[in-house]
């Protein structure tokens, strides 16, 4: 780049050869400027040759720091890979010893973790646990394999062995919270008799409780005891007695007498929805009766009497046919003849008319009650259906607070929901039937009772003509 001025220094030279005559004149004064133009690109050329020898030194010298710093660097890499050879080296030295000391560690963490295991099994069965539902949550975490238990839990494992070991020899009464029969968590009388048996009382009942599985809440046991077996822990409770029943099967005789159930107690677990459809049940129940008995009254063999009627008319002894009409009182085919009988003056129309008449007045007493008894068969399964909403919402609302751990606490709300829509339907059913055979039977009548009518005005008309 810095040979241009001489090269712009000989073109001008050339260009100045190559002018015309006339510029002869000049040449002097070109050439001493073409002289000095290349002696100022000499002096240019030797600094540029100074500069490039300076920067060719530069280079140089930092090519050999550079080769300097990468022997230093290979040998300081060289370091590391020796100390990275020995780590190695004491790394599998460290796994060997790790694995020859971890097989005494995992046959140890495999005895506490069995322990553990059969503390908990028997803590889950154990009455104690009510009292400090806790302890459950403390021995499970012992079951996982992925932790190694430390001096700090071995010592926490062996108090609550001797802690269960306390408790099975003590007796202790306490007020404290127990699921009752229904479902719901009270507070309760309890004494529990060391390892075997608790016992409670609420609001005068009393009987036996368990541990629920898993949870650490007392149950009461669903079905109750005999009168004696209640009237001893009654006295044993006051003190009045020594002796009380013992389950020392561990909870099998128990779970045997949950399974005794009367209609009466499966009846109460339907909640406060079970009057109500048994009051329908009770008015359905009277209105049958009182309709049975007034249909069986009203009813009477109509066809002797009419073909009596029929051949007093014909003769035209209407006092006697009105008499042996008369002679069965009350019943709505003599109320219907009696009417035709007193229109026996008057027209066909008329006679008609008042028969019509007479049959619409007495079918009101026929049909009296049915239709209450259709809507009391669709009531009770609407009752029932309502019995298995709240049910369910009890239900909900129990997971909501203690979650879905305890299939106790949730039994409350689904024997609400069960119990009720079994009576609902079971009241609505017989209902049903009832009124669709009343129903029939007075049709029947009603029929008769039309049958006998178009006879009279038959005869009627015919003595009349």
């Amino acid at each position: 780049m810095r040979r241009l001025p001489a090269m712009t220094a000989l073109l001008a030279l050339a260009a100045l050869t190559f002018a015309a005559p006339a510029q002869a004149v000049k040449f002097d004064q070109a050439a001493g400027e073409v002289n000095q133009a290349l002696k100022q690109a000499q002096q240019d050329q030797a600094r540029t040759k100074a500069e490039v020898a300076r920067e060719r030194n530069e280079l140089r010298e930092r090519v050999r720091q550079l080769k300097k710093h990468i022997s230093a660097e290979k040998a300081r890499i060289q370091g590391v890979r020796a100390q990275l050879a020995l780590a190695s080296r004491q790394k599998a030295q460290l796994s060997q010893r790790l694995a020859a000391e971890g097989s005494d560690l995992k046959e140890l963490a495999g005895q506490v973790r069995a322990a553990a295991r059969d503390l908990l099994a028997m803590a889950e069965r154990s009455p104690a646990t009510a009292e400090d539902p806790g302890r459950l949550a403390k021995l499970r975490p012992y079951l996982s394999k992925s932790r190694f238990p430390g001096l700090a839990d071995i010592a926490a494992l062996v108090e609550l062995y001797f802690g269960e070991m306390t408790a099975g020899g003590q007796i202790k009464r306490r007020q404290g919270k127990l699921v009752n029969r229904a479902g719901k968590e009270v507070s309760a009388e309890i004494l529990r008799l060391g390892p075997f048996t608790t016992l409670y009382r609420v609001n005068g009942e009393v009987g036996f409780a368990t541990l629920g599985p898993g949870t650490g809440r007392l149950l009461a046991i669903a079905g109750r005891p005999g009168w004696g077996t209640r009237r001893g822990i009654e006295k044993y409770l006051d003190g009045e007695s020594e002796a009380v029943a013992l389950d020392i099967s561990g909870g099998g005789a128990l779970r045997q007498l949950s399974r005794r159930d009367t209609l009466w107690e499966q009846l109460q677990s339907g909640g406060p929805l079970i009057w109500p459809i048994l009051l329908v049940g009770l008015v359905a129940l009277v209105l049958i009766v009182e309709r049975l008995l007034f249909l069986r009254k009203v009813r009477a063999n109509t066809d002797e009497m009419m073909v009596a009627v029929a051949d007093m008319v014909a003769a035209g002894d209407f006092a006697g046919a009105l008499a042996a009409a008369e002679a069965q009182p009350g019943r709505p085919t003599s109320n219907v003849i009696q009417a035709g009988l007193s229109l026996r003056d008057n027209s066909s129309e008329v006679i008609e008319s008042g028969l019509s008449e007479a049959m619409l007045r007495e079918l009101p007493r026929l049909e009296r009650f049915l239709t209450v008894l259709k809507v009391l068969a669709a009531v009770a399964p609407l009752l029932g259906l309502l019995g298995t909403v709240t049910g369910m919402i009890n239900t909900f609302q129990v997971i909501t607070v203690f979650g879905t751990g305890d299939p106790r606490l949730m039994a409350g709300g689904i024997s609400e929901a069960l119990v009720t829509t079994q009576l609902g339907l079971a009241v609505a059913i017989p209902i049903l039937v009832a009124a669709a055979l009343l129903s029939r039977r007075a049709q029947r009548i009603a029929s008769d009772m039309e049958e006998k009518a178009v006879a009279l005005s038959a005869a009627l008309i015919k003595a009349g003509s």
